[in-house]
Order: structure tokens, then sequence, then C-alpha cells
């Protein structure tokens, strides 16, 4: 889902966990990015509070 097409008020899951800056590329090419559980195919898919995102193997 891109920018375009999500909500400007929910979060997503690249906003949520920006604080791993340039690793963040890594750990989403590896496939180590989960939201509830289910890989994440694109960083902009809006992931809202309540949600779970683990990194995998980390």
């Amino acid at each position: 889902m891109s920018d375009e097409t999500a909500p400007q008020d929910v979060p997503t899951v690249r906003t949520r966990v920006a604080a791993l800056g340039d690793r963040l590329a890594m750990h989403f090419e590896a496939g180590r990015v989960r939201l509830d559980g289910i890989q994440v195919a694109d960083l902009d898919t809006p992931a809202p509070e309540g949600t779970r995102i683990v990194i995998a193997g980390s």
C-alpha cells in the first residue's frame, strides 16, 4: 500500500520503526519485519496503534 492510499492519520510500519534508521532496510530485505505475525511486504503498510511489529531473528 502506498502513502497515496493510506489514511494520513494512521502510522505505517515505516514510521513506527523509523528509529532503526538504515538497519530497517536490511531487516526488511532479509524478510525479518513482521506485523501481527505476518511478514511485511511493503513498509508503507498501515500499522495502527495496537498492532505488533516484530523484527524476527534480532
